[in-house]
């Protein structure tokens, strides 16, 4: 029992090893990371409901999920096969669809919910008169875009 018991925790770590891998080497996964953090705070400024927060936590699971699929996809394909065969370039092009339909939709649920003029007003007034809001801000998205784009690690 307590073999199978260090079995099953180990197990977290191969799990949390994956995520990691995809995070090092795949820049989308780090742009879905980005993403989920600022909607993550526009959804705490924004106040929304607790129907609409679980929305948006099922988005960003969704998105990241389909992400972490298809760094697997490719990476079995790009091993089993030194010339990508028609089937194995269909393999990584579904795996890749996969993850653009989750990011849609989850950009269109997005829109459902944050785009209306309550919550839109609710932003305005945020950074309107909070310079340090929008310093931090900045300073985000300077981050955010040196974290999407660093020069890979392979």
């Amino acid at each position: 029992m307590l073999n199978e018991l260090k079995a099953f925790f180990k197990s977290f770590t191969y799990a949390f090893s994956g995520v990691m891998h995809a995070v090092r080497h795949e820049r989308n996964m780090r742009f879905h990371l980005c993403a989920a953090v600022t909607v993550s705070a526009v959804s705490a400024i924004c106040g929304i409901t607790r129907a609409e927060l679980l929305a948006v936590v099922i988005c960003i699971s969704s998105v990241i999920s389909a992400e972490l699929i298809n760094t697997a996809v490719e990476n079995v394909v790009d091993a089993a096969s030194k010339n990508i065969s028609p089937k194995a370039k269909a393999a990584k092009d579904c795996a890749a669809g996969a993850v653009l339909i989750c990011a849609l939709f989850s950009a269109v649920c997005g829109a459902v919910i944050f785009i209306n003029r309550e919550r839109l007003t609710v932003l305005w007034e945020f950074f309107s008169g909070n310079l340090t809001a929008v310093l931090l801000l900045a300073v985000w998205l300077i981050l955010a875009f040196m974290f999407v784009f660093k020069p890979k690690n392979n």
